[in-house]
């Protein structure tokens, strides 16, 4: 089971707020330390807004200092500061973040694998029958199957098996080679797939930008990346057809909202990555998509939801790959806090 992150975060007035970070494997516990250190930050202020937070705490670090482990923790507190504002307006909590254009989002269900070595036929049930539950887009990492001609099986099995009517997202997981993305790319493309998600690292923006030019397939890239200065030269070079910054890995809301406001100006979409619970974290994408009129499709891992629910409830409803929110004021989450401490490492 995956690790989780979450941030309570408590006002004078007994108001709680509640964060997630982007948890990344085996820097859990440093990622923990850093929300740790810029509470301490957070506590000295006079004014505790998610705008005076962005402005005196994470401005304090300019580009050259941040890292994604430090953008992790400051979005988990922003969240936190945003859902205590949401509850002393009494308001959900996208009614604050500017003007909503939705109040529903369409999902894709990431069909991680359960074991390194999961085999195809394993991958196609779980295609299945996540497409059974209603969810008509699916994602999955073809190069998990590698040699390439066992990827390109992978890709054909799963589009027989699922329809040509579902949408079908692949995600490449950063190849250092670029002319092996482009293989790849080629070997998959007759099976129409939804999207070419990190052909190479993100980084790599000159690359990225070349392979666009010689596929055909929408590229996706900005789950690994943070900043606003790297999104920008991502739109500037043509190097991608949608962003997906993590929604508590890039830096906060503020910062999500703001590169998606870039993106629109190049007419390139958002689809927030979202490897993160199924209650903070994909509650705060829900919300922020809600003012993004360029957000295409959300992250979400329907194999989380049993263990969530055990740690909490959040006032949105999934129904056959779509979240719909309620009208809880803030998040919309009430977080279970023994069962939480009981899982705490």
């Amino acid at each position: 089971m995956k690790r989780f992150v979450f941030c309570r975060v408590e006002a004078d007035d007994g108001t709680v707020g509640w964060g997630e970070a982007y948890a990344i494997p085996r820097r859990e516990r440093g990622i923990a330390e850093f929300v740790r250190g810029l509470g301490a930050m957070l506590e000295a202020l006079p004014d505790a807004s998610p705008q005076s937070f962005r402005d005196n705490v994470t401005g304090w670090y300019d580009e050259g200092h941040l890292s994604i482990d430090l953008s992790s923790a400051a979005s988990a507190l922003e969240v936190a500061l945003w859902d205590i504002q949401g509850k002393r307006a009494g308001k959900p909590l996208c009614e604050l973040l500017g003007t909503v254009v939705r109040r529903s989002l369409p999902l894709y269900a990431n069909m991680d694998p359960l074991t390194p070595n999961d085999p195809i036929d394993l991958l196609v049930e779980r295609c299945v029958a996540i497409k059974e539950q209603g969810f008509d887009a699916l994602k999955f990492y073809p190069m998990e199957y590698e040699p390439l001609d066992q990827a390109t099986e992978a890709v054909r099995r799963v589009r027989e098996a699922i329809g040509d009517e579902a949408r079908m997202l692949l995600d490449i997981w950063a190849l250092g080679d670029a002319d092996h993305a482009l293989e790849a790319a080629h070997a998959f493309a007759p099976f129409d797939p939804f999207w070419f998600e990190e052909p190479i690292a993100g980084e790599r923006i000159d690359e990225m930008a070349e392979i666009r030019r010689q596929v055909t397939m929408p590229i996706v890239t900005g789950e690994r990346q943070m900043g606003r200065q790297h999104f920008r030269a991502v739109l500037e070079k043509q190097a991608a057809d949608i962003l997906n910054p993590d929604i508590v890995g890039v830096g906060g809301l503020q910062d999500i909202i703001e590169i998606a406001g870039m993106a629109d100006a190049f007419d390139v979409l958002v689809a927030p990555h979202c490897w993160n619970s199924t209650l903070v974290g994909a509650a705060a994408m829900v919300h922020t998509c809600a003012v993004m009129p360029n957000a295409l499709i959300g992250e979400y891992f329907p194999q989380y939801e049993p263990f969530c629910s055990r740690l909490g409830s959040v006032d949105m409803e999934v129904t056959k790959g779509v979240a719909v929110l309620g009208d809880a004021p803030g998040l919309g989450v009430c977080m279970n806090e023994d069962v939480i401490a009981s899982y705490e490492i």
